[in-house]
């Protein structure tokens, strides 16, 4: 609605974890860096957590993008709330294992590590996002997790997993101590400080083609005062902001705009 009156090409403060507007905080970075790392040098398993709107989601996307579509078949189970043979059933549907298994849990376990074989000589890595995995509260599912790490080569793990989710899913995790010991890397998220989070709303504005800073400062104080650095939080605010702006016919965001969209959100 507002694109034209700002001059911009796309909306700046979309939730949908577009990597075109990941945001490399010095932590982002850091996250990302160690999901890639576990990625390619094979290390099996690794855990992002952090609170809600933090940003686990654009990581795990940007992370999809910088891998090579030559060297890895990446798939994601994003609603992962499973009993086990459900959780090896998404498992093999999203990995595309061929039809022709039972419903038998070794009969699927074969059938599935032939298919990770098959992409191994194929030459490519096979990597599997699961997000939101606080949802997953069986213990048992976990198990699962647990025995697709088990399966191997000679010299490295079929699959990697990566788990992401809420800070909970620490506490869930360490209650299966097989799957814990096996995550051989971790990292936490939280919220941005003020510097960053001033750089991350410039910097979504620029990838939207915005040539001119839309907020005052006292508008992007309250932003953040507001908001606490939580990065969906932030895209929430901004483009409430920006919409009040255009229905008002003002070409700037002040802080009572802010003040006033803040309200409304809640």
């Amino acid at each position: 609605m507002y694109l034209e009156h700002y001059d911009l090409n796309i909306l700046p403060f979309e939730n949908a974890p577009n990597p075109a507007f990941f945001y490399p905080s010095s932590m982002h970075k850091e996250a990302l860096e160690r999901l890639h790392y576990t990625v390619s040098q094979g290390k099996g398993a690794a855990m992002l957590v952090g609170g809600v709107g933090c940003g686990k989601t654009i990581i795990s996307h940007a992370l999809i993008d910088r891998l090579r579509k030559d060297r890895y078949r990446v798939v994601a189970m994003s609603n992962p709330a499973f009993e086990p043979k459900e959780f090896l059933e998404m498992t093999m549907r999203l990995f595309q294992v061929p039809n022709g298994y039972s419903r038998s849990k070794a009969d699927m376990l074969h059938f599935l590590e032939g298919q990770l074989r098959k992409n191994m000589v194929e030459a490519k890595g096979s990597v599997l996002i699961v997000d939101e995995a606080q949802v997953i509260h069986n213990e048992r599912t976990l198990e699962e997790l647990r025995m697709l790490l088990n399966l191997q080569s000679k010299t490295k793990f079929l699959v990697n997993l990566i788990l992401l989710g809420q800070l909970e899913l620490t506490e869930h995790v360490a209650k299966v101590a097989p799957l814990d010991q096996r995550i051989s890397i971790r990292y936490r998220l939280t919220p941005l400080p003020y510097k960053d989070s001033l750089y991350y709303i410039k910097h979504r504005l620029t990838v939207a083609g915005c040539k001119r800073m839309p907020f005052t400062a006292e508008a992007l104080e309250a932003i953040f005062r507001f908001t606490k650095g939580i990065p969906r939080e932030i895209n929430n605010l901004c483009d409430r902001s920006l919409l009040a702006t255009y229905l008002a016919d003002k070409n700037i965001v002040s802080h009572e705009i802010v003040e006033d969209a803040w309200k409304d959100l809640q």
